[in-house]
């Protein structure tokens, strides 16, 4: 543990309870994408409103356990990231929830709100990213899980630039496992190094 955290037996169980959620809940899209075969069309159905809620829990649980540990950092600037962090997931989950319902009940104009609040949730762990390795609370591969995770949306992008639209979703399903379980296993095993 660094220095600057005081963290008790009670304060790494947490975290590594918040880690093993975000493990379990990265490859969501991964799943959703391989279980679409052989279209490779996602529907949309309460299920996979339903994947989308526990991926956003995940993603969630990381964000927290990063609060937690002070990994952003301990100023007033880490605390609004992470309450911006913790809105943008809220919202996003409100889509979730009227995706389940296949209804909006708060009509369009929150719908696009809460839709528009996934890729900039995601957007969000690029500062988060910044604010990791700012901080130096977290050391050696794991301080750059954040910003692995903040880069999954661009690069689905640039994939999207480069072999079509069919390609961005394949590599965010993709890029958002493998960072979103690397930032998992970081806050699982942040206390054991």
């Amino acid at each position: 543990m660094s220095t600057a955290t005081f963290a008790t037996p009670a304060h790494e169980s947490r975290n590594s309870l918040l880690g093993l959620l975000a493990v379990l809940a990265a490859p969501v899209f991964l799943v959703q994408w391989l279980a679409a075969a052989p279209a490779r069309e996602l529907p949309s159905d309460g299920l996979t409103a339903t994947l989308g809620l526990c991926y956003l829990v995940g993603f969630a649980c990381s964000v927290v356990a990063l609060r937690r540990d002070r990994a952003t950092g301990r100023g007033a600037g880490a605390a609004a990231l992470f309450a911006v962090q913790l809105l943008g997931l809220a919202l996003a989950a409100g889509q979730q929830l009227q995706d389940a319902l296949q209804r909006r009940p708060l009509g369009n104009t929150v719908y696009g709100v809460c839709d528009l609040a996934w890729p900039v949730s995601h957007l969000l762990m690029l500062v988060a990213g910044v604010a990791v390795l700012r901080a130096r609370v977290w050391t050696g591969w794991r301080r750059w899980t954040p910003l692995a995770c903040g880069i999954a949306l661009p690069a689905s992008f640039l994939a999207m630039a480069v072999g079509g639209p069919r390609a961005m979703v394949p590599a965010f399903a993709i890029f958002t496992a493998a960072a979103f379980c690397a930032l998992g296993v970081a806050v699982v095993t942040r206390g054991t190094s």
